[in-house]
This record gives C-alpha cells, structure tokens and sequence, in this order.
C-alpha cells in the first residue's frame, strides 16, 4: 500500500512537471509570435512613414514646376510660345501609365528622367531653392505625415527618425513598435522592449539636381 502512494505521489509529481512545462513552452512560443508580430508591425509602419514622406516632396516638386510655369508664362513677349514643363512632365508620366505603371511610380520615373536634364536652368532651379531649402514647410509637413502614419500603424511616432539619404537619394524612415511579454510575470518576467525597424521609399534620382 505504501509502495502505491509513493507511485501515486511520483505520477502527481510528474504530471504537475509537465504541465509545468507545457504552460512555459506555451507561453514562450506566444512570446516568440509575438516578437515576430511587433517586427513586422514595426516594418510597416516604417515603410509606409517613408511612402508618406515621399509624398509630400513630390507635392512640394510639382508645386514648384507649377509655380515656375506661372512665371514662364508671364514673361512671355507676345507672339513667344513656351511649353510648359508640367505638361511635358503629365506627358511622360501618361506614356508610363501605359506601360502599365502604377499612378505615383508614373509620376516619379517621368520626373527622374526628365528634370535632371531640366535642373541646369538656374530659374527653375531657384523655384526648387525655395521648396526644398528656404521654406520650412517641406520638411515640416514630411515629419507630421510620417508621424501620423506611423502612429495609425502603432508605432511609435515619438522615436520617428527621417532623412534623405545622400547617395540614393531616397527618403529613409527609423522608428520601433513596442513588444511587451504576455506572461503574468510568475513563470517568466514581465518586460517590454521597443524592436525598431527601417523603411525606405522609391529613389528620387532628381534630388541629386536638387540639393547639392
């Protein structure tokens, strides 16, 4: 009988260990998921900081070519024909339409092709002086659309890191997600850690005319 209950206690013993194990197991792969969960969390966010970044340039450049346009036009002599570089710009941009890019991608690739040979011209390029040098707005509206961006996203906007890289030529975009452990903090501590990340937007070759 005694020879029973030493077993019987073993087994107990046993089975307590092994469900000892099982639940920290468990909760390491949750933990692991969600590690796993928080990068990619962290990636998105990033990337689409930077898409977002982006796309302020692109408004701050068309509003430049427009505005250089405006001033083309009124110093015109009569009888002087001038074609704006806008349209020359929606021309391109339409031929990539057609070759089946994508709205924005169009839009970049005419300007990538087009305004390096374009930028020589020191009155345009003085409308561009103004946008991405003198005016703080630029940089002011590409931080705030990023933020927003990363925060919809649940990132952290608080660590948001923004620059144009000097040799791509290309905005780049560092901020974290935060992972937090779930455990209730008896089989494995509870912690949090902020896992960052990087995201990068399409190469504005232009800029390299633009900036230096």
């Amino acid at each position: 009988m005694k020879l029973l209950k030493n077993e019987k206690g073993s087994a107990a013993i046993y089975l307590l260990w092994m469900m000892t194990v099982i639940i920290v197991l468990s909760i390491i792969i949750v933990n692991v998921v969600r590690v796993y969960a928080v990068k990619q969390q962290a990636s998105t966010a990033a990337q689409l900081g930077a898409i977002a970044a982006t796309s302020e340039i692109l408004i701050a450049t068309e509003d430049a070519i427009k505005e250089f346009d405006e001033a083309m036009m009124e110093a015109l002599e009569e009888e002087e024909d001038y074609e704006p570089l806008w349209d020359i710009i929606v021309e391109k941009k339409n031929d990539y339409l057609s070759l089946g890019y994508a709205e924005e991608e169009a839009f970049i690739k005419a300007l990538n092709e087009i305004l390096p040979g374009r930028l020589g011209d020191p009155i345009l390029k003085n409308f561009f002086e103004v946008k991405f040098r003198l005016n703080p707005t630029l940089s002011t509206n590409m931080y705030r659309s990023a933020q927003e961006v990363i925060k919809e996203n649940e990132g952290n906007e608080e660590h948001l890191e923004i620059l144009i890289s000097s040799d791509k030529y290309r905005v780049e975009v560092r901020t974290d997600a935060t992972y937090e452990t779930i455990t209730d903090g008896t089989l494995i501590d509870s912690f949090t850690k902020d896992i960052p990340q990087e995201g990068y937007g399409p190469p504005l070759s232009y800029l390299k005319y633009v900036l230096n």
